[in-house]
């Protein structure tokens, strides 16, 4: 990384020019900070402090630094102890594998996938053969009762249609023999 001297603040040296022009925006505010703080009061330094964390108003090196006086300030108060939140660092930090930031990107741009974490099944195996034996046992009960059953299904309909076309011509032919006798009886009458 090349040394630019607008990239130091306050002994820091940031890596772009935004992380520096951050950092001088902090010492900015923690100046006008200053001049409005009054260290005799430590419930005042501690609302203060607290704003700053819930706020999120630091986030440079500097800022955390102003951040961690104010903590030692508000500690040597004893009744105040308890109350001081830690300092959050919203950043991670890690060794760097290389110096080459095109390396970095590469790797970054590479994040490992997470093994998936095990659901609890619903199903079991041992539930899901039960629940296959079960239906297949439905399905014989429900074509028994489709073949034994009065009414046509798919089936059987083609049999229920030949028997009720076969009951139909049996009454026709029934029907047809009465006439022919009543004819019959009406002709030998004359």
């Amino acid at each position: 990384m090349a040394e630019r001297e607008d990239w130091i603040i306050n002994g820091f040296q940031f890596g772009s020019q935004k992380d520096a022009n951050q950092a001088k925006s902090e010492e900015l505010k923690i100046q006008k900070l200053e001049e409005k703080m009054d260290y005799e009061n430590p419930q005042m330094v501690l609302m203060v402090y607290k704003k700053a964390i819930e706020n999120r108003i630091f986030k440079t090196p500097i800022g955390y630094e102003y951040l961690k006086e104010l903590q030692k300030t508000i500690g040597k108060n004893s009744r105040l102890q308890k109350e001081i939140p830690p300092i959050p660092v919203n950043q991670v930090y890690h060794l760097r594998d290389s110096t080459a930031p095109v390396v970095e990107k590469v790797k970054a741009s590479q994040k490992p996938k997470k093994p998936k974490k095990e659901k609890q099944q619903f199903f079991t195996r041992k539930t899901s053969i039960i629940w296959n034996v079960i239906l297949a046992c439905l399905v014989v009960v429900m074509f028994y009762i489709s073949m034994t059953g009065s009414k046509p299904t798919v089936l059987n309909y083609e049999k229920a249609l030949q028997n009720r076309y076969a009951q139909w011509e049996q009454e026709l032919e029934q029907r047809e023999s009465e006439l022919r006798e009543k004819e019959r009886a009406i002709l030998s009458e004359q």
